[in-house]
This record gives structure tokens, sequence and C-alpha cells, in this order.
């Protein structure tokens, strides 16, 4: 039920600091959910033949600690169960000593590749085996609510290039955070201090998008939206974690 994968911290996804890059971050949890959907036959192939695919919705991360580079780190995630539309997903990833680094959870529906539309799930994963423990305080995400923000608050600005999309065809949510943290940059905010990271995939972005990136500040808190031609594509909340 619980999926486990050992990796050594490449150099090449880390920042300046030598301190794992928190796209990457991501990107490893989504690296071994692959491997765990393969395990258990509902991965990115055998979906694919059915004309199907996962897509993230939402998800919360918890950073305690950037890995550094060539740490030894040890992913785990497992299912938690769906409501028949979306599937959750926790993550918790731990050092070789067994210290938390990352928590996580996250939701995921499956969509018809051809018309994007979201399917049930009781005809995929109905007799998929999960585990109820909750890696983070949430049981449920809602919602996330991010303030309105005007042309003033344009922080920065991102075509769609092919590097991007990932083999759904759409732009890989870990570009997104990573986008998200370079508008960070140079703004007094620092992935070396514990921090949450709740972040909201609404619509998809496409080649040839002009993506534009908002930033308000609220206090302690950042937040920052996406948007395109179609209207608001990503909002993200980033806040200390305490």
């Amino acid at each position: 039920m619980i999926y486990k994968q050992q990796v050594e911290v490449p150099s090449y996804l880390c920042d300046v600091d030598d301190r794992l890059h928190v796209w990457a971050a991501v990107r490893l949890c989504q690296e071994v959910t692959e491997y765990h959907g393969n395990a258990t036959g509902i991965g990115f192939k055998t979906l694919l033949a059915q004309n199907r695919a996962w897509v993230i919705t939402h998800a919360l991360y918890h950073f305690h600690r950037l890995p550094m580079a060539f740490e030894h780190i040890m992913l785990n995630t497992w299912s938690r169960g769906n409501n028949g539309l979306i599937a959750n997903r926790d993550y918790r990833v731990l050092s070789e000593a067994g210290e938390t680094l990352v928590t996580g959870t996250s939701a995921w529906a499956l969509i018809d590749m051809t018309s994007r539309r979201v399917m049930r799930l009781n005809d995929v994963i109905s007799n998929y085996e999960n585990h109820t423990e909750c890696a983070t305080e949430y049981d449920k995400l809602a919602k996330l609510q991010v303030p309105a923000m005007s042309d003033s608050d344009l922080a920065m600005q991102r075509p769609v290039s092919y590097a991007m999309l990932d083999h759904t065809r759409h732009v890989n949510n870990s570009e997104y955070i990573r986008m998200i943290f370079d508008c960070l940059y140079n703004t007094g905010f620092s992935t070396a201090q514990p921090f949450t990271l709740e972040i909201n995939f609404a619509h998809e972005s496409r080649p040839g998008d002009t993506l534009n990136l908002y930033r308000v500040v609220d206090g302690d808190t950042q937040f920052v939206t996406i948007t395109h031609a179609r209207g608001i594509g990503i909002s993200a909340k980033i806040t200390p974690y305490k």
C-alpha cells in the first residue's frame, strides 16, 4: 500500500546553494507516483491504451527541509482512496536518518485524452488497495482562495515552450512551480526556511499560450496566480511552516 523508492539527489536538480529546487522535489514526488501506478496497474501506459490519463487538480506540500545535492532520501507515496471523481494521494520524503523532509497531499482526476473531460473512477480503481494515513493535517483540501489581482501585480510573463510539456500534452505541474519560485526570486523569500506550498490546477495551458504571473503579498503570505487567454489556470499560496 505504501510505495517506497530511494533516491540520491542529483546536483543538476539543485539551486546555487546545492539545495533541491522546489519544482524538482515536486517532480520527484510525481515520478514516484508514476512508479507506484505502474506497479499497481494504473500507470500512464496502461491508461493511455484506454485513452485516459491522470491529471493533478490540487496539492499541498510542507517543506520541512529541502535535501542537499547527493543526499540519499526515501520517497514514500500511497493512495488514500477516492470519492468517485477525485483520487487522493499522499507523500512523505525522509532523509537517510529518518528525518521528515517533505510531506504532502494531492488530488488527482482521470481525464479522457480526447475530450479532456473528467471521468468516473469506479471502473478503474474500484478494488484499489488504499492506506488511510494522512501525511499532513489535511484529509481533504478546500478550494484555494486568493486575493484579486490587477495589472499592477503582474510580476512576470512566460510563453509556453516545448520543454514545459509532458506526455499528457499539457504543461507539467512542476513547471508552474518552477515559474512561481522564479517569480519569488529576489523578493526576500528563502527556501532555506520551512514553508508550505498550496496550489490549485484549474485549467490546462497549451502550446502558444503566454502565461502571466501575478504576485500579491499579505503579511508573510505570498499569493501567485498564473493566467492565460482563457482565464486563471493556476493559483498558489506560499506561507511559512511552523
